[in-house]
């Protein structure tokens, strides 16, 4: 697998079909129910009825079981095709309000969520595409991405931020995975022979695209997390909650200027080193010194 499901997700699926349930027999009006819905990755489709279930793979990562779930799902629930978007992820369309959380639920016998497939949340975190194999990656930034993942799923403000979040992890200068044009970007890199990232911030796409501002030329591996964490706490508190059109975290960036988003982020920075938080290890790494004697 390659993040680790939230221990609160099945509850958190049960009171979803609860709410669903409320809706169906007029309990609960349809812009009620969406709010909790979309941030679980549930849209609703042209086609009346119909819903679409975005389904969260880190960097597209799937094993083959998982993939088979996913079509076979997809077969008995939705329509035969399944969508891949551009962040890497995996859509079953066509799926009838009833059986929204049968599928959720199933997926997560397979060890797979939909959970921040859509709303203000923190979105899938993307990858190179070639991680892994690229001949010239700087080294796998991949056990980072599927780390953070699970890390930042298991957070109860990752699903109530201002606006969307996105995270990607390239492997190289090349940056094939746009680490600057995301609201955090990290960029593999070496510095003494200690594995790091050049970190970028509050870039995106969109109707007013802005290219991401440079935040750390270098920062170590161990330190992914309580950056990311930072930057996202930051976005929390002054992100914009009333105007969802100026609401990403660029939008931030430019209300506060440079100095003063600096300044913030360093004090939610400082705030967390003094929290002590365990740092990032990737799953491999755990299971080596798990295995150690």
């Amino acid at each position: 697998m390659f993040y680790e499901i939230p221990a609160t997700l099945p509850k958190e699926i049960a009171e979803l079909e609860s709410l669903i349930e409320k809706h169906r027999k007029g309990g609960l009006d349809a812009n009620s129910l969406k709010a909790h819905r979309v941030p679980f990755g549930c849209y609703e489709q042209r086609k009346d009825g119909t819903y679409m279930l975005r389904v969260r793979t880190t960097g597209g990562a799937l094993t083959p079981a998982q993939l088979q779930a996913i079509a076979s799902l997809s077969v008995q629930y939705g329509a035969e095709a399944i969508h891949i978007t551009t962040r890497q992820e995996f859509q079953i369309h066509d799926v009838a309000l009833e059986n929204v959380t049968t599928v959720m639920q199933a997926l997560l016998g397979a060890g797979l969520a939909t959970r921040g497939g859509g709303g203000n949340t923190v979105r899938n975190i993307m990858l190179s595409p070639d991680s892994g194999v690229s001949d010239d990656e700087v080294f796998d930034p991949g056990p980072y991405a599927f780390a953070l993942t699970t890390r930042l799923m298991a957070e109860p403000d990752s699903w109530v931020l201002p606006r969307k979040f996105k995270i990607t992890f390239s492997g190289s200068e090349k940056d094939t995975a746009f680490a600057q044009f995301n609201d955090v970007g990290f960029v593999a890199s070496l510095q003494d022979g200690v594995k790091g990232f050049k970190v970028y911030v509050a870039g995106g796409m969109g109707a007013k695209p802005e290219v991401a501002h440079l935040l750390h030329d270098f920062v170590s591996s161990d330190e992914v997390y309580v950056v990311t964490t930072a930057v996202k706490r930051l976005f929390d508190k002054y992100g914009n909650r009333k105007n969802k059109h100026a609401a990403r975290l660029r939008f931030l960036w430019n209300d506060l200027g440079e100095a003063r988003f600096r300044e913030l982020y360093a004090q939610e920075r400082e705030a967390l080193r003094q929290q002590n938080p365990a740092p990032l290890v990737p799953a491999h790494q755990r299971k080596v010194k798990q295995a150690l004697p």
